[in-house]
């Protein structure tokens, strides 16, 4: 018997079609995979983004700061301040809640404000060229240092520290020791932490300081007679 050629061609058809649709594609699931060992790449807070530009290749450059949307930045630009050249902004530090906060102004002018106490200043300091440091400053007395680092950075990023029991300013009345400490962030980059408490004046309660550094801060420590760990 002769079968018609546009009926071969149908029956081909409908034959692959329905081995196409017993045959599941892996693709879905080949791509949850990858997903699945993809790092996780947005930083935990405003510190992890200011600490990964930092401590990146192009953290020396004033330029590239103007891409962190996590900072509210107040210079437009970076001062000249005192023979350096330094640019500050606002920042939250994760695990705060809200407290009263001396608004640090004189006389009758004095208040305590409610806000977060994770409101903090930032401050880039450098050359007319190059960033060279990051400090912020938050509000009051944080004795855990290591607490409040680790909130700020994903699990991934280790968190160690090289220093402990620094000497405490003598003019800072009420200040607890400081430390210093390595991070190992999520990008494969170093950033040291120098944590310390500094008096702001009758007029606040006090600060506590983070200060990045790229590189390992030994004079530093040596200078403040801290207890190095291995």
């Amino acid at each position: 018997m002769h079968i018609p050629s546009q009926m071969i061609v149908v029956v081909a058809a409908l034959a692959l079609a329905a081995c196409r649709q017993s045959s599941p594609s892996t693709e879905p699931s080949e791509q949850a995979q990858l997903a699945s060992q993809r790092p996780a790449s947005i930083p935990a807070s405003d510190l992890a983004a200011v600490a990964e530009l930092f401590a990146s290749p192009k953290g020396r450059d004033w330029a590239e700061y103007d891409r962190l949307s996590n900072v509210a930045w107040i210079d437009p630009i970076p001062q000249r301040r005192a023979g350096r050249y330094s640019r500050q902004g606002k920042v939250l530090l994760l695990g705060f809640s809200e407290t009263d906060i001396p608004n640090g102004k004189p006389g009758m002018e004095y208040a305590a404000v409610k806000r977060n106490e994770g409101e903090s200043l930032l401050t880039a300091g450098g050359t007319a060229t190059t960033v060279q440091s990051i400090s912020i400053s938050k509000p009051l007395y944080s004795d855990d240092y290591a607490g409040v680092l680790k909130r700020q950075f994903a699990p991934d990023a280790e968190i160690s520290t090289i220093a402990q029991h620094c000497a405490a300013n003598e003019y800072a009345e009420g200040a607890a020791m400081g430390a210093f400490y390595a991070i190992r962030l999520a990008s494969g980059n170093d950033v040291y932490v120098q944590a310390r408490q500094e008096d702001g004046g009758k007029y606040t309660a006090g600060f506590t300081v983070f200060e990045m550094t790229s590189t390992r801060p030994t004079q530093a420590i040596e200078a403040m007679n801290c207890k190095t760990l291995p």
